[in-house]
Parts: C-alpha cells; sequence; structure tokens
C-alpha cells in the first residue's frame, strides 16, 4: 500500500486526506482502507524519507496544520525501481500458480476443471477488459498514456493466458487425461 501511496504524492503533492480521497478513486475497487491507514502509509514514508512535508504547507489558520506531502527525488527513485521490479517480477508468481497447479496433477478430473474455471475467468476478465477500455482513446496527457499501456499490458497478458490453456489441454489429451471420465480413475 505504501508504493500508492507514493504514487499518489509523486502525482500530485497533496494533504493527507486528499492523499486517501484519490486512493479511493483510483484503487477503491482493489483495496479497501481507511484514513487512518492512509496516514501511517504516509508517516512511513517520512520515517524512510521517500517523502517530505512541503515548506510553508502548514498555513497556520487551524488548530492542527494539514501539512501538504511531496515526494522526494530518493521517494520517486525508489517507486519507478519498486515500479520495475513488480513488473519483471510477475513470471514468478506465474511459475508459482504453474507449481500449485501440479500439486493435483494425479487427479485429471480436478485439474481439467482447475483449467476450465481458469480460462473462464481469463475470458471473463477480457470482456471486462473490453467493456471498460476505449481502444479509439487518443488523450495525450500522461494518465491517458499510461491507461492504454496498461490496458494493452492485460489484454496481451489474457491473451498469453487463453494460448496456454489451449497449450495445457493439448498437453493433458496428449498424455490421456483429457480424455479419461472422472470415475475411470486408474485402481489404487
Amino acid at each position: 500500500m505504501g508504493a500508492a501511496v507514493l504514487a499518489l504524492v509523486i502525482e500530485k503533492p497533496s494533504y493527507g486526506y486528499e492523499v486517501w480521497q484519490r486512493f479511493e478513486r483510483r484503487f477503491g475497487g482493489l483495496l479497501d482502507v481507511g484514513p487512518s491507514r492512509i496516514y501511517q502509509a504516509v508517516n512511513g514514508l517520512l520515517d524512510d524519507g521517500l517523502v517530505e512535508v512541503l515548506p510553508g504547507s502548514a498555513d497556520g489558520t487551524r488548530r492542527q496544520p494539514r501539512p501538504r506531502y511531496r515526494a522526494t527525488a530518493r521517494g520517486t527513485r525508489a517507486h519507478r525501481e519498486w515500479l520495475a521490479e513488480e513488473l519483471r517480477a510477475d513470471p514468478v508468481r506465474f511459475e508459482l500458480r504453474q507449481r500449485l497447479l501440479a500439486i493435483g496433477a494425479d487427479d485429471a478430473s480436478a485439474l481439467l476443471e482447475i483449467v476450465d474455471r481458469y480460462e473462464q475467468a481469463c475470458l471473463d476478465d477480457m470482456t471486462e477488459l473490453r467493456t471498460t477500455t476505449d481502444p479509439a482513446s487518443t488523450g495525450a496527457d500522461a494518465t491517458a498514456v499510461c491507461e492504454r499501456l496498461l490496458a494493452e499490458e492485460r489484454r496481451l497478458v489474457l491473451e498469453a493466458r487463453l494460448k496456454w490453456i489451449l497449450f495445457a489441454r493439448r498437453q493433458l489429451e496428449a498424455a490421456g487425461l483429457a480424455s479419461r471420465p472422472p470415475d475411470a480413475a486408474e485402481p489404487s
């Protein structure tokens, strides 16, 4: 969550409550976080030197000043490094899922059910992606470009997963597992 808060502060220096509001708009469907968690994240980022209080942001007109936070140069570098690592690390998660799948390899019907469910989830995601993105969008601001890039990455990842599903079915068929009825399991 700290990385998401840092990204929002990099995008626009903000008060803590404003960071929470923007967090809710941007990540509300993915992460359910209250304002206190945002303030905890900001405090952690402050302690790590990744954000700082903007000079002159405490105006003195309130009992408690509302400091505005901005990312430090170190924070911006750290966020970019973290993001690049996360993008690179995704194949590790995919390999973990494959190894978990292999645990049930002795049960052909369970493997086929997993492959079927995985395929349906990918197809559902692809349908949702088509309805939530506008491929004709030509906005030139950084946010529009990033949204197009992320949507295209998601589409390509889903296509790759669907190709893997086809490959998995072919492998199961070649091994004689896909055509075996669930009750025809080998005797023990």
